[in-house]
């Protein structure tokens, strides 16, 4: 089998309006990936930034996966959320990444986006903090059709993995 290691961490977020914020992310394969060793979901802890716009997380990531196949290769979804003045916990945005598969090391920009509806929708998120959410967030990291949502840009989150392959020449998998 090959072998595909990721580790590393969610270092911060950058060009949020938000100051308190955390992530909750999850790493999508396919069925030909097998996860041995780590935890392919998690959430950061909460960051309070008032000063430059950059919270910083730096919540480790350690991934080990095996596979025969370079198809449905791990892709990273996150989910940001806040905390308001009032303790309740919103969501502000998704983003998504694929994981390189050439080892080394890596700094990924995720951009962020979140859906915002019509006109009423725009008028909830703005005043209300009533975000627009997707019933099953799980789909974005396994599907290229979403063209039909309207979104805006947020903010970036910044991560950076170390990637080891290990004998992915053996299995015809040539990087």
């Amino acid at each position: 089998m090959a072998e595909f290691y990721i580790f590393g961490q969610f270092d911060s977020a950058e060009n949020f309006n938000q100051s308190v914020l955390f992530c909750k992310w999850s790493f999508h394969t396919g069925s030909g990936w097998k996860l041995i060793n780590g935890n392919n979901e998690g959430q950061t802890q909460e960051c309070r930034d008032l000063y430059n716009n950059k919270s910083a997380w730096n919540h480790p990531i350690d991934l080990h996966y095996t596979t025969q196949t370079l198809q449905r290769s791990p892709k990273l979804l996150v989910q940001i959320f806040s905390r308001d003045n009032h303790g309740r916990i919103l969501f502000i945005a998704y983003g998504t990444s694929s994981v390189p598969l050439i080892p080394g090391s890596h700094e990924i920009q995720c951009h962020t986006w979140k859906p915002i509806g019509n006109w009423v929708d725009r008028l909830r998120d703005k005043f209300l903090g009533m975000t627009l959410q997707l019933k099953t967030p799980s789909l974005l990291a396994n599907s290229n059709d979403r063209f039909e949502l309207l979104t805006e840009t947020v903010g970036t989150v910044n991560i950076k993995l170390q990637i080891i392959c290990k004998n992915f020449s053996k299995f015809g998998c040539l990087l």
